[in-house]
């Protein structure tokens, strides 16, 4: 998340650097508040999972005290909305340790809300369906010093609702896992392939060509900006930031059905067309008997370019998977691993979530980074093949 954002920001049209960002556990980076920077975060940054701006921290873990902390906390608050009327809403992060039930915890944070606003003459109103504001409630910090949060939504909620996936395959990869995953890879699109050789329905594939142009994920006027007057000023529009990059991305599948899959998705991405047809090309392979001319054969700019990466996201047999049984999977994975072999100066870097893919995929990783996708645990797996 921290490479993707300096990265980002380099390249952004404000001349702003980014602070080294203090971590609260594995999933966390806590930046000094910056308009600009979070204005870059919030329509570009594709590997973190929400994106606010914090108001208010406490310890309490009651409703009674927290109400009464938050109030004129709020109350003093120059960053809230100023509006003649707001609809919000507010949504729960982790509250496991709250001393309250999450609709309680949920309804102390509205009150407050409506009560701090209303001396300054906005009426607020509680709209779940279409609010302008989205306030975020959680639970934070370390086991040690855990602390109530209360902030804005900037990032336009849940991060891996892209909008672009109009169909999935049987078992998909968060889009934010692909992008985490393609970051990790450390894939050079200037320079290097990406072959997804287990492509489903495009998704690696299409955070990939994201990546590597610098898309927006999100639009400024379907962001809170305008009802936020330190947003004031920045962009309206959101070119790419990297518009001179061609990349070369191959996605290929075994079933001829995701084909059709992928081609949809690109389209709702808006990766298909005279403009990208020789970035991401499409194929029908299994990846058992793929070999380095098949690569080329299909993606001929790649003779051209450095040895490549592979970024997949195998079968774990839970989801699918398991009915040919766990013998049949394992040996799919040593099939991968031989097949991959033959791509020498290659990297490869996956996300699974079957703690005998190691083993049987018959490579030493050179980066183990857990992790948890639909509620699976599992790992990110780097490669040198």
């Amino acid at each position: 998340m921290e490479a993707e954002l300096k990265r980002l920001v380099m390249r952004s049209p404000f001349e702003v650097r980014v602070p080294k960002p203090r971590r609260e556990g594995e999933a966390t980076l806590l930046y000094p508040f910056d308009a600009r920077i979070a204005w870059v975060a919030a329509c570009h940054h594709r590997t973190s999972s929400r994106i606010s701006w914090d108001l208010f921290s406490s310890e309490a873990v009651r409703l009674e005290p927290l109400f009464e902390e938050l109030l004129p906390s709020l109350r003093a608050d120059d960053r809230l909305p100023a509006a003649s009327a707001l609809r919000f809403s507010v949504d729960l992060g982790s509250a496991h340790d709250f001393e309250a039930s999450p609709l309680q915890l949920r309804g102390v944070v509205k009150n407050a809300i409506v009560d701090a606003l209303k001396p300054r003459g906005v009426t607020a109103e509680v709209d779940a369906d279409s609010p302008d504001v989205v306030f975020v409630a959680r639970r934070a910090g370390t086991p040690e010093h855990r602390r109530t949060v209360v902030g804005i939504d900037i990032g336009g909620g849940a991060r891996h609702r892209r909008g672009a996936r109009v169909t999935s395959g049987p078992a998909p990869l968060r889009e934010t896992m692909a992008a985490q995953l393609v970051m990790l890879s450390r894939w050079d699109a200037r320079s290097e392939p990406l072959v997804d050789p287990m492509a489903g329905g495009g998704t690696i594939p299409i955070e990939a060509a994201g990546l590597a142009v610098g898309a927006a994920i999100r639009k400024p006027g379907d962001l809170p900006f305008r009802h936020l007057a330190a947003f004031d000023g920045l962009p309206s529009e959101v070119p790419d930031l990297f518009p001179g990059t061609t990349p070369r991305i191959l996605a290929l599948d075994i079933d001829a059905e995701r084909i059709g899959t992928i081609v949809g998705n690109l389209r709702a991405a808006g990766l298909t067309g005279a403009s990208h047809e020789q970035s991401i090309v499409i194929g029908q392979k299994d990846v058992r008997t793929l070999t380095p001319d098949d690569v080329m054969k299909l993606l001929p700019a790649a003779r051209d370019m450095k040895p490549g990466v592979f970024c997949f996201n195998p079968p774990y047999g839970v989801r699918i998977g398991g009915e040919a049984g766990e013998g049949k999977l394992l040996e799919l994975y040593a099939a991968m691993g031989r097949a991959m072999a033959r791509f020498t100066g290659w990297r490869a870097a996956c996300f699974v979530a079957n703690p005998r893919f190691v083993e049987a995929f018959g490579h030493a990783p050179i980066m183990t980074k857990p992790a948890t996708n639909a509620e699976l645990p599992g790992a990110f797996l780097v490669y040198t093949l």
